[in-house]
């Protein structure tokens, strides 16, 4: 559970509550027999603590007074070196309160020390009023264990704190990578449709005049591929889109008639895993796309062979080649392709046309199922 501010105010509370137990020493002073100089300057000694101690609860741990750190652990520490020196051994000792102050405030090694300098500290002093030896280390051990329990507790809510900004990390990490899986997604779906529908309302324009019958038949095509292109966009957003080679497959064919280009498919392989598959049906999409925009080809092809463990899936054109410049398709595909430990060229051909080829392995899939559909 993350430290809300809420949690961190009750915290400091809870701290200064600790002042309770000061209302022993007080019933000593008001109840025994104490001269009255001895009873006023013990009291003050008391109050004087009680402000450093609430301060710096409220104020210097982890608060806007942090820099007088240093000057109210000094300080607590020489205001109880008085009140120990001019008590009696038999009303206990409160240093305590300076040893959890010095655990709670600094980084755990300079905490160590100043709860051991401390402890060190205490045990001499009650020597020096009187003090059996004994009792003077038992009162180092205590303190010793109560300031190294306040160190403890400080690394735990360290610890806390920084687990509380790892998770956010992720949390946000996590939200920056289903953005551009969207984005990759919303352009392997959206372009590959949009040039098909460019193509067949140019079709149909040319035809509507002379042919309006085969006009017609291509305008019932615009209307399947754009309700197509909603389901498949919804599918997206809903996260459980799949996509199969076959039917990737079938939509190139369309598309490239469409186009009027030549289309051919050789298929050497058996049935693949559905991650495999999904990234091959990408593959074939990106590629003919690209084909459709930018290539001016005449044919384009698209082999698919299953040898050794690896299935690879290339496409070809006949068009004008050269290198483009990578897009965000071409990324995204790059990006499934590196997810399934597979490889990617794109590059053009020696005599003329351009080739997409993607390798993947079969047997040893990396990851799982898209992030589209997990």
């Amino acid at each position: 559970m993350a430290l809300s501010r809420r949690w961190v105010k009750l915290g400091r509370l809870f701290m200064v509550a600790w002042l309770a137990f000061f209302i022993y020493p007080i019933a000593a002073f008001l109840t025994d027999r104490f001269s009255t100089e001895t009873r006023v300057y013990g009291l003050l000694l008391l109050l004087g603590l009680a402000l450093v101690w609430a301060w710096f609860w409220t104020r210097i741990c982890a608060g806007p007074d942090r820099r007088f750190t240093v000057p109210a652990i000094v300080g607590a520490t020489l205001i109880l070196t008085v009140f120990t020196l001019r008590t009696p051994p038999q009303y206990g000792s409160l240093f305590l309160y300076p040893v959890i102050m010095a655990g709670a405030a600094f980084h755990w090694r300079r905490a160590v020390a100043a709860v051991v300098i401390l402890s060190v500290l205490a045990g001499a002093i009650e020597l020096a009023r009187g003090e059996s030896v004994t009792n003077s280390t038992g009162q180092l051990l205590n303190d010793l264990l109560v300031g190294v329990a306040a160190v403890a507790g400080r690394l735990l809510v360290e610890a806390n704190q920084q687990l509380s900004q790892a998770r956010e990390q992720i949390a946000r990490l996590a939200v920056g990578e289903e953005r551009l899986r969207f984005a990759r997604d919303l352009h392997d779906l959206l372009g590959h449709s949009l040039s098909v529908i460019a193509l067949k309302s140019e079709l149909a324009g040319r035809l509507i005049t002379n042919t309006p019958g085969l006009a017609a038949h291509e305008v019932a095509d615009i209307e399947k591929v754009a309700r197509d292109a909603l389901r498949e966009v919804r599918e997206a957003v809903t996260g459980y889109r799949k996509p199969t080679l076959a039917a990737e497959l079938a939509g190139a064919h369309e598309a490239l008639t469409a186009a009027g280009i030549d289309y051919r498919v050789d298929q050497d392989h058996v049935p693949l895993p559905p991650a495999v598959e999904a990234v091959m049906a990408w593959t074939v999409r990106e590629g003919v796309t690209n084909v459709m925009r930018h290539s001016q080809a005449k044919r384009c092809s698209v082999r698919i062979i299953d040898k050794d463990g690896h299935a690879t899936i290339e496409v070809i054109d006949d068009g004008r080649g050269g290198m483009p410049q990578p897009g965000s398709g071409l990324r995204g595909l790059e990006e499934r392709v590196r997810e399934r430990g597979g490889t990617l060229t794109a590059e053009p051909l020696s005599h003329e046309g351009f080739r997409l080829r993607v390798t993947l392995p079969v047997r040893e899939v990396l990851a799982p199922i898209d992030t589209v559909s997990a």
